[in-house]
This record gives C-alpha cells, sequence and structure tokens, in this order.
C-alpha cells in the first residue's frame, strides 16, 4: 500500500539523522533520571487538611496534639465522626485528609508496627503529593516517633514529657483512595504519591508533545514548503492518504518515546500502581491526540516558520499552563483556564491512573473530551489542507 511504503521512507528519513535518534532515546532517560533524583523531601507549606483521630486513648489524643503542633498544621480541621469523615470525602474540599488508626499511639510506645492513613483529593494530587512527601518524610527523620515517657502524669511531665527514640520503625503511610459519590475509602496496593511517581505522567506528555505534535507539524510544514506535497497529488496522492501516512508515522515515534519513558521511570523506582494496560490505552489516545493537533497547526499554517512559531506558543501554554509541570492553584483564575487545554484532561486522566489505580471508566470524561478533540482535529485539518490543495 502507498501509506505503509510512504510510512516507511518517512521512518527511515527520519533515523536517518542521529542527532534525532539519539534524542528520541536520550531525552526520556535524563527526564526520568532527574524527575526519580532532584525532588528533596524536606519541603513544608500550609496546606488545607482534615484530621481524623480514631485513636480516643490519653496518649491518641496527645498524639494528636503534638502532631498538629509538630507539622504546624495551623489551619487543621478535626473530624470527629466517620459521619464527618465520609462528608468531607463527598465534598472534596480539603487537600487531603490524615486519618490517625485505633490504637496508633499506644502501639507505637510499645514498638509494634504502626501506619497513618492519607487520604488524596484525587483532582489537587499536587498537594496531596507534597503532604504525602511532608509526613514521610519527617517521621523518616525522627525516626517515627514521639517517645511517651511512662509512668504517673506528675513523671510524665517531670520527665519532659517526649523524647527521640531512633530504634523505633515509622509508621507506614498507607494511601485510601477516596470515592466522592458516596464517601467511601478503598486501600489500593503499592499506591504511592511520591514526586517522582507524580513527574512521570508529566514527562510522557511532554515527550508526545514534541515527538508527535511537533515533529508532525514541521515535518507537513517543511514538506508543503519544499514542493514534495506537489509531487505526491501529481503521482496520484490523496490528501486523506497523505494526512494518515504522516499521522502514523508521528504516532509510532511519539509512542516509542512515551513507551520508553514510563519503562525507565519504573527502572529508576517509581510506583504505578495503575494497570499497565490503563496506562499503554491512555498513552496511546494522548498520541493520537496530539499528533492530530500537530496536524491541525500545519494545515492551518502557511511556512515552515509559523508552523514553528505556532508550535512553540501551543506546547509552552499547554505545559505552563495545563498544570503538567507547575502546579497551578485552585483559587488562581488560571486553574479555570487550564480545563480549555486538552493536555489538562490528559494529565489529570494519568495521574488518576497512574497514581491512584483509577480504571478507565472513572476517567470516561476526560476520555470523552480528549477522542472529541482527536476527531475535531482531524476534520478540521482534512477540510484544511483539501481547500488549501484546491487553490
Amino acid at each position: 500500500m502507498k501509506i505503509l511504503s510512504l510510512m516507511k521512507y518517512e521512518l527511515l528519513k527520519i533515523f536517518r539523522n542521529k542527532g534525532f535518534l539519539l534524542s528520541l532515546i536520550l531525552i526520556p532517560v535524563l527526564l526520568s533520571y532527574l524527575g526519580s533524583n532532584l525532588f528533596p523531601e524536606n519541603m513544608l507549606s500550609d496546606y488545607k487538611i482534615a484530621v481524623y483521630n480514631e485513636d480516643n486513648s490519653f496518649l491518641g489524643r496527645f498524639g494528636f496534639l503534638f502532631l498538629s503542633q509538630f507539622f504546624k498544621w495551623k489551619d487543621a480541621v478535626q473530624i470527629t465522626s466517620q459521619n464527618e469523615l465520609v462528608k468531607a470525602v463527598k465534598d472534596n474540599e480539603f487537600d487531603s485528609i490524615l486519618i490517625i488508626p485505633k490504637g496508633f499511639m499506644n502501639n507505637l510506645k510499645n514498638y509494634k508496627n504502626t501506619k497513618l492513613i492519607l487520604v488524596p483529593n484525587p483532582n489537587d494530587l499536587d498537594s496531596s503529593v507534597a503532604i504525602y512527601t511532608v509526613v514521610k518524610a519527617l517521621f523518616n527523620e525522627l525516626s517515627g516517633i514521639p517517645e511517651i515517657s511512662t509512668g504517673s502524669t506528675t513523671q510524665f511531665l517531670l520527665k519532659g514529657g517526649i523524647s527521640v527514640d531512633k530504634k523505633r520503625n515509622p509508621p507506614d503511610i498507607e494511601i485510601q483512595i477516596p470515592n466522592i459519590k458516596d464517601g467511601s475509602l478503598k486501600n489500593i496496593k503499592n499506591a504511592s504519591l511520591d514526586f517522582q511517581d507524580m513527574l512521570a505522567p508529566s514527562a510522557i506528555l511532554v515527550l508526545i508533545l514534541i515527538f508527535s505534535m511537533g515533529g508532525i507539524g514541521i515535518s507537513i510544514s517543511q514538506t508543503r514548503e519544499n514542493g514534495l506535497l506537489d509531487i505526491y497529488r501529481a503521482n496520484g496522492l490523496k490528501i486523506w492518504e497523505f494526512s494518515l501516512y504522516k499521522l502514523f508515522t508521528y504516532i509510532i515515534l511519539g509512542l516509542i518515546s512515551s513507551v520508553i519513558t514510563f519503562y525507565v521511570f519504573r527502572h529508576f523506582g517509581s510506583n504505578f500502581s495503575g494497570g499497565e494496560m490503563n496506562m499503554m490505552i491512555l498513552i496511546i489516545l494522548n498520541v493520537f491526540m496530539f499528533a492530530t493537533f500537530g496536524l491541525l497547526i500545519a494545515s492551518i499554517s502557511k511556512t515552515t516558520r509559523t508552523t514553528t512559531f505556532l508550535l512553540a506558543i501551543f506546547i509552552g501554554t499547554m505545559v505552563l499552563f495545563g498544570d503538567v509541570l507547575i502546579s497551578i492553584p485552585k483559587d488562581s483564575v488560571w486553574y479555570k483556564w487550564s480545563y480549555a487545554l486538552p493536555i489538562k484532561y490528559s494529565i489529570d486522566s494519568l495521574r488518576k491512573v497512574a497514581l491512584l489505580n483509577y480504571n478507565l471508566s472513572m476517567v470516561s470524561k476526560d476520555l470523552y473530551i480528549m477522542l472529541l478533540f482527536t476527531i475535531m482535529s482531524f476534520i478540521i485539518s482534512y477540510i484544511s489542507l483539501s481547500y488549501i490543495e484546491k487553490k
């Protein structure tokens, strides 16, 4: 078939460029390595946190006061009942909810294994990741502990109340995934909120933008500008065939770069709790969407210079204001505008599947919007290319 032979020609032409081939491999590795090693775990900030203390013993109540003061949660809201917890999950207003289980302080005192439960906000995973990192890092630094002095209350106070015991293991931080519809919580095995896990979906999308969206846009503009498209047309190649062979070529490149990124992140220790098949489906859908968007930009541009400029504008805007690399505060005017960008639905769905083990039905709204954007971009670009070539 013409499409397959032209795709083969295009890929061979690309892979002859050693610099491009090297970047296709090195950029995913570099981004994955930096994301896995450069984020510190000692940052503190103010977040809207709810704390549900199920440990109502004397030590439990004291432990809650200790944790509140130690972590400087001046804006923390205390939840006092299961009904309040369900309501807090449904309202989805907190950056995270921390649950102190029954017997936590007594188990800590007796050198038993302990855990704290963190309930992230699925619609604000940036803040949830920061809170998780703070809690985990500080407990690791303290080797887990307040050391509770024993004896009478008087002896407890005279001995200074608490001290540090480095023989204790820090509490495990268990992540439970909220169901906003009914307020229930679900324990997900291997769920993680480390910064390197948070960066992985961002790195995947950035590389898709570069190799699929940017690649196809520049390639089509150059093909039109140097007259090669006219030669193709004179030899009977139809516009839809031209569009498809370019599209499939740069979809392949986008898939190569994003799949390399996914597995390199895993190699460097990133923990993806989501199913591998769900991740691959999302990656493929994103590659298709941004490749068609690059096709659209090239179809409405007259020159390669114009295409390059528009690609830089669109890619830069999506990366900076699409909540991809820089977290956008929810009270910012940019947060609402970010939903006008297709990449916002991409990053939200990828993060929920990768970090929270959401299945695809739970991100169906994002998927429908991405599919709609893909179809519309291809239709408009095909009409635009057909109209231009008829002139």
